[in-house]
């Protein structure tokens, strides 16, 4: 480089002729020391009048270095050199000719590119334009009153990988500013024009040409650490963050405030004296073994049990093998020690007076965490605790949003009209006013009730029962008999008597009370007798096969009935599924509001229409794709079940009913059953109607309407008649149903008659379409 500064419109010059002046002011002092410092400084001045006049080039600033250098020992004091991080610069290049040893060292550990990092500190944004000079000269030459401040950060990459962060301030006492022969006279106006247009630097050139100002003298900068202030202010930022994001930054953060790379984060809660996994997953558990629970009592020493669970003071334990050694070993320390960990910290957190859960800190070598680190912490607390606060407010949510999408769903079609009456409420209750939470209505809705019904479950189950019993009570007059012929006793008999006449009840026919009489003779007659026979242990082998054999819980054989209960819930899974996955999709068909049971098999209502939803119009063709939808399901839905069938521990059948209904209805939500339930006498009708068609038999027959691989549509109108034939026709067209198609009358069920149904053979072996079907695909198919 050949000069400081050769461009824009400051002229530089590097002069210390503000020093010498404070130099001949110190000479009036009444500090001794003082005046002896002022007349070395000034015998070098004397000697190089250059000093006073100014630097311009960087050669001459080369010549002069040794003097230089002697003259920055007044400013800065060597006994403060490895202390002070500050420099002197050109305030304009912010050429540094003078560091101290802190901040050389620093420079010498950073990264390459960090060597000149200093010549940017001060640049902003406009290009790189430096506001200080401006600032001087609108504000102490021209006495504007103009905000130039902001903060200067400056971050330094160290060889090392760790970045440090600085906060820099700019000494100006040595530094003028004044007008040269082009200067422009700056006024009022001048600088509403400069502040309106503060990003332009063609408005800042106007005002200030080339050359117009000269700069003259050293600045001085200093650089305050605050790596720590930045890692906590870091932190706070990322408290504030969602949880799940939080925790992103958090261990992280932490690591930097307390300078230790590798330190690790956990927590646990407590739970009624039980300390358990947190709330957060992404915790693990330090102090604790993985996934584990364990008592107050017996997590740690007397000391630590009472300054943590009683006093709710922060626990440090700087030397864990230490503190294993002193307290002979407990569940803490081995945790611990397992782990390598070696210092360690346990923070109580309390919301509300209340100890929710325990933040644990610890690293892999001893005192690393002490008692005066923990200081650290102190800042940082608030929001640890906000975090907290926030993460159990967010896990109790969450188990309410389980409980009501499990137990008392509302359905996401209909969730903003309860949302608009929540609103409602809240708005009278802060306002004073009486908050009443309206009941919800859908009015002029259709509905549409479909079903898959396991067929024979009541007898298969039935079967299950007795193949269960009967074995189990086989297998104990066996063990009787045995004793019999050893001795015999007319107790022995009696019992095998009555077993007898419980397995002739059992192939008769199994009555609703057999399974209790059953218990009941095993609970008080078998059991007692079989364990007063294995605590006198004489030749009891046989019986602790037989007792092996018996569910833990029930306490009787469960191996039929077990195969049963295993087919329905993998049934009712497999179906509750797949009409799960096709609801979603039948929702961009139009919003409606759905509802599943799971009973032997899979019921559904929905109902549609403009009622249901908030922002789209109702038409008839949406209630028309709806029910091509629903058909289309059905069939896929039983075909599903029997190639998935194989997998089954029993061989179960299913068939399909779908109720039509063509007259609007009302729908209210009860508050007490957390459901909604037609409204209305008339529309009562309805319900009957869909609980009794199911077991219903074809008029003058006693054939069951409802028949396994047939889909069968009951409907009681003319008009619901013709549209339903079509879709059938459609679904024939589509390879769905069979050429066959039906029209039964269905016997005269009470509180309803003049019923009918169309029926169709099912295709078992369909192929599934990757669509959803319309009316579209219905009007080309015609």
């Amino acid at each position: 480089m050949s000069k400081v500064l050769t461009s824009g419109p400051f002229v530089s010059r590097l002069s210390f002729r503000f020093l010498r002046d404070k130099c001949l002011d110190l000479l009036k002092s009444d500090n001794p020391i003082e005046q002896f410092q002022a007349n070395q400084a000034l015998i070098h001045f004397k000697e190089n009048p250059i000093l006073t006049e100014g630097i311009t080039s960087y050669e001459e600033y080369e010549q002069y270095q040794e003097v230089i250098d002697q003259l920055m020992g007044y400013l800065f004091p060597p006994a403060l050199s490895n202390n002070e991080i500050k420099a002197a610069i050109d305030p304009l290049s912010n050429f540094s000719f003078y560091k101290s040893k802190r901040l050389a060292k620093i420079l010498e550990n950073s990264n390459r590119q960090n060597h000149n990092v200093l010549k940017e500190v001060f640049r902003d944004h406009i290009e790189g334009y430096d506001f200080i000079p401006y600032a001087i000269i609108l504000n102490s030459y021209y006495q504007f009153n103009i905000d130039f401040d902001r903060p200067k950060n400056l971050k330094i990459q160290l060889k090392n990988g760790e970045e440090k962060n600085y906060r820099v301030t700019f000494n100006a006492d040595y530094v003028e500013i004044y007008p040269n022969e082009s200067a422009v006279e700056i006024t009022q106006e001048v600088v509403d024009e400069l502040l309106a247009n503060a990003e332009d630097k063609n408005v800042w050139m106007k005002y200030f040409p080339e050359g117009s100002w000269t700069m003259e003298g050293f600045g001085i900068i200093n650089m305050i650490d605050t790596t720590l202030d930045n890692a906590i202010d870091g932190f706070k930022t990322h408290m504030i963050r969602p949880n799940n994001e939080s925790y992103k930054f958090l261990v992280e953060d932490i690591r930097k405030i307390f300078g230790i790379p590798d330190l690790q984060l956990g927590s646990y809660i407590l739970d009624r004296n039980q300390l358990r996994p947190p709330y957060d997953l992404n915790f693990k558990m330090l102090t604790i073994a993985s996934n584990d629970s364990i008592n107050c009592k017996e997590y740690a020493c007397n000391d630590v049990y009472n300054r943590l669970f009683k006093e709710h003071k922060t626990v440090v334990i700087s030397n864990v093998e230490r503190y294993n050694e002193s307290t002979g070993g407990n569940s803490l320390s081995k945790s611990l020690i397992n782990q390598g960990l070696k210092s360690a910290v346990l923070m109580p957190i309390v919301i509300e007076g209340e100890m929710m859960f325990i933040l644990e800190l610890a690293t892999y070598k001893s005192n690393q965490l002490n008692a005066i680190n923990m200081v650290k912490l102190e800042t940082l607390m608030p929001f640890i605790l906000s975090y907290s606060a926030r993460t159990i407010t967010e896990f109790k949510n969450e188990i309410s949003a389980v409980i009501q999408q499990e137990c008392t769903s509302i359905h996401p079609s209909v969730q903003w009209r309860f949302e608009e009456e929540a609103n409602k409420y809240i708005h009278n209750r802060n306002n004073g006013e009486n908050a009443v939470f309206k009941e919800i209505v859908f009015e002029n809705v259709i509905p549409l009730y479909g079903q898959i019904d396991i067929v024979g479950s009541s007898n298969a189950r039935n079967e299950a029962v007795q193949k269960d019993y009967k074995e189990q009570l086989s297998q104990t007059k066996r063990l009787l008999e045995k004793r019999i012929e050893e001795k015999k006793l007319p107790f022995y008999e009696q019992l095998v008597y009555q077993i007898d006449n419980f397995l002739f009840e059992l192939k008769l026919n199994l009555h609703t009370s057999t399974e209790q009489e059953i218990n009941n003779f095993y609970s008080s007659q078998i059991f007692p007798l079989f364990d007063h026979l294995l605590e006198a242990n004489e030749d009891v082998d046989d019986i602790k096969r037989f007792y092996d054999c018996l569910d833990e819980n029930l306490r009787s054989f469960y191996r039929a009935r077990k195969n049963y209960d295993n087919t329905i819930d993998k049934i009712n899974k497999e179906l509750s599924s797949f009409i799960d996955k096709q609801q979603r999709k039948a929702q961009n068909i139009f919003p409606h509001f759905f509802e599943k049971f799971k009973t032997d098999g899979v019921e559904h209502n929905i109902y549609i229409g403009q009622s249901i939803t908030q922002d789209k119009t109702f038409h008839l063709t949406d209630l028309y794709n709806i029910r091509v939808w629903q058909l289309q399901v059905a069939c896929e839905m039983e075909a599903m079940f029997y190639k998935a069938q194989k997998d089954f521990p029993l061989k179960l059948q299913v068939a399909s009913l779908i109720l039509a209904h063509d007259v609007p209805l009302d729908i209210r939500y009860r508050m007490d059953e957390k459901q909604f339930d037609v409204d209305g006498a008339y529309n009562v009708r309805y319900e009957i109607i869909k609980k009794r068609i199911d077991k219903a038999h074809i008029k003058n027959t006693n054939e069951r309407l409802t028949q396994p691989h047939k889909l069968c549509v009951v409907y009681s109108s003319t008009a619901i008649e013709k549209e339903y034939l079509k879709y059938f026709e459609f679904l024939k067209a589509k390879n769905y149903i069979s050429d066959t198609i039906e029209i039964v009358e269905i016997e005269e069920l009470q509180g309803a008659s003049g019923i009918k149904a169309i029926r169709a053979d099912l295709n078992q072996d369909l192929e599934k379409a990757e669509d959803l079907f319309t009316t579209k695909d219905f009007e080309r198919t015609s």
